[in-house]
């Protein structure tokens, strides 16, 4: 089986450029490294709209996305498998950073409409889950809206939206918080650390 990881946290939080670096180093180690998108990326640039006043369409919109979600997790994972490799899928966010953005009815309906329950998408899915902290929580000289078309957020809103990221993730058994460094390459350093550590608690 694949170990499978999401990085998740607010916006800003240099997800995609410690993404390359998990690529490199376990490639390098013999690893079989294979990395999820950002499903609500995809979904924006396709031009879904999650910041309509059309509750109806919000919910359908949302609970789309976490059906994708679900589904490219699961193919990414029969795919890992099937090399015979040791093989780590890495997300950029996974399926509860959906429970960040809704209120508590409509995070009730979408679990209806999946037919799933929060512990099974929290815990049940995935090896490990490591929240990088936004940028605006530590180093706010760093953040930045220039890198991402698709983000929008006031420092405050940063901040605020971490902390709902945070709450929706923190019960998973094995979660893990890397905080904002004013040097990007000891949050790097961290997390790599953190994840040689994750790979062999599994061994």
């Amino acid at each position: 089986m694949p170990t499978r990881i999401v990085l998740t946290g607010g916006p800003c939080a240099g997800k995609s450029t410690i993404l390359k670096r998990i690529v490199q180093k376990y490639r390098q180690l013999g690893y079989a490294v294979y990395t999820l998108p950002e499903s609500a990326t995809m979904f924006i640039l396709s031009g879904a709209d999650f910041l309509t006043p059309n509750p109806h369409l919000s919910f359908v919109t949302e609970t789309a996305k976490l059906k994708f979600q679900i589904q490219m997790e699961d193919s990414m994972a029969q795919i890992a498998e099937a090399t015979g490799q040791p093989a780590i899928i890495v997300g950029d966010r996974g399926t509860m950073d959906t429970f960040a953005y809704v209120s508590e009815d409509t995070r009730r309906k979408i679990l209806e409409a999946v037919g799933m329950t929060e512990h099974s998408l929290r815990d049940e899915r995935y090896d490990a889950v490591l929240h990088i902290c936004t940028a605006a929580k530590g180093a706010e000289q760093f953040y930045t809206l220039a890198n991402n078309t698709c983000r929008s957020e006031s420092i405050e809103k940063a901040r605020s939206v971490d902390d709902h990221i945070l709450a929706v993730w923190h019960q998973h058994p094995s979660f893990h918080v890397i905080n904002a460094e004013i040097d990007f390459e000891v949050k790097i350093r961290n997390v790599l650390d953190t994840i040689d550590t994750i790979l062999s608690e599994i061994k």
